[in-house]
């Protein structure tokens, strides 16, 4: 298990530094070419040479994106942008330090199946950066990438959305890391597949805390397309999903999809407490989901499970449910198989709990202040 962490890991660090390369300068106007690096600030005119934020030409961030070739960067000045960004092209999205995008009443995109607009949007491309934002009053999610690869979301601040922070959806080879995701409705990071496969994402280094109504990191089949070998490590979760009425997880993988597929995904080495369910839980809710291979390894687990989990398993199954606190909960309709390995558990009634087709693999947790260690019910 450590090999494929670091092999994710690996991929992470070879991907980064190429989506780190910036516009290499602003073309001569004589050539006719197009600026490869745009300023956007409130003050910005076409009238202006363009080199620097004090002489931005563009007061529209879209006006910008469209006026970058691809591979261009859009450098977002201090300021307040009343917006939605779309992003269709690879480019750099980089906000300099008081850069806002509010997307208070935005629209969503035709063809997009979400309920309102989002800060951001990256669709169907590849390449793209989107870095040192901050994101609020989204009707929707803060940033949204759907149908897209190779995007990296990074150091962004996410506050007070309707959905989630951040959204990868039918995305995949794709990072968010070091973005602080709090406040938001439905949570702080979704991995899903409602419009598409998604694959091989890493979610870390991230922050999410008080999001009132969801997860911190949800990795979610709300489709048949499946979510398989994401990988969820080295963030910090704490106090979501404490509404009673939509409590939520440190860390939840599940679905309530038929002959859906939510496999080899990987848990580590995060910092999980003071959420509404436990603070890593799996749920299968049907028979025949495909959920095998799902791996919780090397994570500090706190106090959870705070709401408590009605756990809501289908035929076969029986559901009984988990009022105590508890570090991790798998709960399974279909048989499944996980890895649960090297967890630091405390403070908490249950260490794991465990419920229905399950065929756990226990191996070197450490328990402290844990009344039950491994409860199976």
């Amino acid at each position: 298990m450590g090999r494929f962490l670091k092999t994710m890991l690996a991929i992470t660090a070879i991907l980064a530094p190429g989506f780190l390369v910036l516009g290499s300068g602003i073309a001569s106007a004589a050539t006719g070419k197009p600026f490869r690096v745009a300023y956007v600030s409130p003050h910005g005119r076409l009238s202006n040479s363009g080199r620097s934020c004090r002489t931005a030409r563009y007061s529209s961030i879209n006006m910008a994106i469209t006026a970058v070739p691809a591979g261009g960067t859009v450098v977002v000045c201090r300021g307040t942008y009343d917006t939605q960004a779309v992003v269709l092209k690879p480019l750099n999205l980089i906000g300099r330090p008081g850069a806002v995008i509010n997307a208070q009443g935005q629209k969503p995109l035709p063809g997009l199946p979400v309920p309102g607009g989002s800060g951001v949007v990256v669709l169907k491309t590849r390449q793209v950066v989107v870095r040192g934002l901050r994101v609020v009053n989204a009707g929707f999610d803060a940033i949204l990438v759907a149908l897209s690869s190779h995007v990296r979301l990074a150091r962004n601040v996410l506050l007070h959305n309707g959905d989630v922070g951040v959204d990868l959806n039918g995305t995949s080879w794709s990072e968010a890391d070091h973005n602080i995701s709090k406040f938001n409705a439905a949570g702080g990071f979704l991995v899903a597949d409602d419009v598409g496969r998604t694959s091989h994402d890493v979610i870390s280094w991230n922050v999410a805390s008080r999001n009132p109504g969801g997860c911190g990191v949800i990795v979610a089949g709300h489709s048949t397309s499946g979510v398989t070998g994401n990988l969820v490590a080295h963030n910090l979760l704490t106090f979501n999903g404490t509404n009673p009425k939509s409590p939520g997880a440190g860390v939840v993988i599940a679905t309530e999809i038929p002959h859906e597929t939510v496999a080899n995904n990987t848990v580590s080495d995060n910092t999980i407490y003071g959420n509404g369910l436990p603070g890593v839980t799996i749920h299968s809710h049907l028979n025949d989901q495909h959920m095998n291979g799902n791996r919780i390894i090397g994570n500090d687990i706190g106090t959870n499970n705070l709401v408590g989990d009605t756990i809501g398993l289908g035929s076969p199954v029986k559901t009984i449910p988990d009022r105590r606190t508890t570090g991790i909960l798998v709960g399974a309709s279909s048989r499944i198989q996980v890895l649960i390995s090297h967890n630091h558990i405390h403070n908490n009634f249950y260490g794991i709990f465990i419920e229905g087709r399950v065929q756990a693999t226990l191996h070197r947790n450490r328990f402290r202040n844990v009344v039950i260690r491994v409860k199976i019910v």
